[in-house]
């Protein structure tokens, strides 16, 4: 198959052929179908954060969605077929595991998730990192219905924070500093406040 992998630091990513993965005991194999780009991917590529990857070379990408291709011994609670997603984490892939800028990409059972029909996989990737992050400070924030909350910056972060205030019930109210994106962000808002 092939895989995007960061040999080092201040290089570009390199499309190399690499072997498939196999699922071993209590791991699956997944067919990606969308991985997300994070800012910390940035990071590992300027320097910045190269030092906490596993090893390199590395295939990136720790936003990941696809469909469950292949299951190792002791694995229960998943199907092949199966629709499903890969939270971030440290030691999980694209960090401390070869990661989904490839064709397939290998993770323990334990670090699967469902993903629903009707989830397009571009929004399900993302929603495994970026969109917990967001999601996890609203629960912290004790957000629920009725909360009057601000939010300041509607970019990545941002705009998925007011789609989940929206479903927690919030009253939200956005601060923009950047006025030539004001336009785009009241057409957005204007569309979740359906």
């Amino acid at each position: 198959m092939q895989a995007w992998r960061l040999t080092a630091a201040n290089e570009p990513l390199k499309l190399m052929d690499v072997p498939d993965p196999v699922a071993g005991p209590n791991e699956v194999v997944i067919d990606v179908k969308a991985a997300g780009i994070c800012h910390t991917d940035v990071g590992y590529l300027d320097g910045t954060l190269t030092g906490i990857l596993g090893f390199t070379p590395i295939t990136l990408g720790h936003e990941i969605a696809g469909i469950v291709a292949q299951l190792g011994d002791a694995v229960t609670g998943l199907s092949l077929g199966q629709r499903v997603a890969i939270p971030a984490t440290i030691q999980g892939p694209g960090t401390g595991t070869d990661g989904g800028f490839a064709d397939k990409v290998k993770a323990f059972d334990y670090q699967v998730i469902p993903v629903p029909d009707g989830v397009a996989w571009e929004q399900a990737a993302p929603a495994t990192d970026a969109g917990m992050t967001s999601y996890h400070a609203l629960k912290v924030g004790g957000v629920q219905s009725g909360t009057k909350l601000g939010i300041i910056g509607a970019g990545g972060l941002g705009s998925l924070a007011i789609q989940f205030a929206k479903a927690l019930g919030a009253k939200i109210y956005v601060a923009e500093v950047n006025r030539g994106r004001l336009g785009t962000h009241l057409r957005l808002r204007d569309r979740w406040a359906r």
